[in-house]
């Protein structure tokens, strides 16, 4: 909530938040996982300090996969 609510982001808050979604995306591909929903209502700090961590949730549309498995197929909300 907190990402959505605050609107703008100065270039460098944008880059730390960037970079961690990133690096989420990066280790659930190294597990064999795809998200398949990222979204900014997805990603919320664990508490309201400035130095909270950013966590993933809503993994309801996940998947597993192998790789070089290909995929075509729409998902995620809108």
């Amino acid at each position: 909530d907190r990402i959505v609510k605050k609107g703008h982001y100065t270039e460098r808050a944008a880059a730390l938040v960037t970079k961690t979604i990133l690096e989420v995306v990066k280790i659930c591909h190294q597990h064999g996982v795809i998200h398949r929903d990222l979204k900014p209502e997805n990603f919320l700090y664990s508490d309201t300090g400035e130095t909270a961590s950013l966590k993933t949730i809503d993994f309801g549309l996940s998947i597993f996969f192998e790789p070089g498995q290909h995929f075509t197929e729409i998902v995620g909300s809108p």
